[in-house]
Formats: structure tokens, sequence, C-alpha cells
């Protein structure tokens, strides 16, 4: 014979308080997408930029790109990458906010279901977007340390 647990049948209920906690949140949530769309056109405009005028960049002797380290459309592809997967996080928080908005004004469960859905793949992807940035700190540092030591 089975035995259902208590928990089972439990359903989480939220309390005016705690709604208001996650409407609040919600809102920061929308500025900062809204900060972080910004950030990312600006950053998208700069990746292109440096990818247009990179030939123009390394023609000059100081540049990265003249003196062998590093050409200024190889940043540039670097940099649109990066702006390209910071798009996703961004996304997530944009998604979290209205999802959590609408489902506490329609005290839906299933809209909430789906906010912290979108919660945890903002938090999804700005963990693996954490983890390769320390790793490419990581390799930047090996990088530079040995170029510097071929160049004494």
């Amino acid at each position: 014979m089975e035995q259902n647990s208590s928990f089972d049948s439990f359903e989480l209920q939220l309390t005016g308080e705690a709604k208001s906690f996650l409407k609040t949140s919600a809102g920061w949530a929308l500025f900062l997408a809204i900060i972080g769309s910004i950030v990312i056109l600006f950053s998208l405009l700069g990746s292109l930029g440096m990818l247009m005028a990179g030939s123009m960049i390394d023609s000059k002797p100081e540049s990265l790109g003249a003196m062998g380290i590093m050409s200024s459309a190889t940043i540039g592809l670097m940099s649109l990458l990066f702006t390209i997967t910071m798009f996703f996080p961004v996304l997530y928080l944009y998604k979290f906010s209205s999802s959590t908005r609408q489902a506490i004004s329609q005290n839906n469960t299933i809209g909430m279901t789906k906010a912290f859905s979108d919660l945890k793949g903002y938090f999804l992807w700005s963990g693996i977007l954490t983890i390769f940035s320390i790793v490419t700190y990581l390799v930047l540092i090996v990088y530079v340390v040995s170029a510097a030591s071929q160049l004494s």
C-alpha cells in the first residue's frame, strides 16, 4: 500500500506581503533589463565600430595589431560575441519582470511558474557567463605574462 505524504497535496500560497515583495522585485528587474538593453546597444555599436575601423586602427605603428599581439578586428569580434551572449540574461530578466507583474495582477499560478522559470534562466545564464569570465581572465593573465616574458 502506497503512503502519500501530507505535502503531496500542499499548494504554495503567497501572502499579500510576499506578492508586494515580488511586485517590487519585478519593478527593479524591469529597470535593470532596460539599463542592460541600453548597455548592450552601446556595446553593439562599439563592437561594430571596432570591426569596421579595425584596419585603419591597425595601420598605426603603436596599435596592438601592428605589434602582432591582437588585431582590432579580433577585439571587435570578441566584444561582439560577448555582447550577443549578454543579451540573453537581460531578456530573461525582462521576461521575469513582465510575467511576474502579469501573474500577480491576474492571480495566476501558471504565470507565476513561468516567471520563476524565467528567473531560473536568468541565473543560469549569469552563472555560465561568470564562469566564462573567470576562465577568460585566467587565460588572459597567462597570455599577458607569457607575452611579457618574451619581450625582455
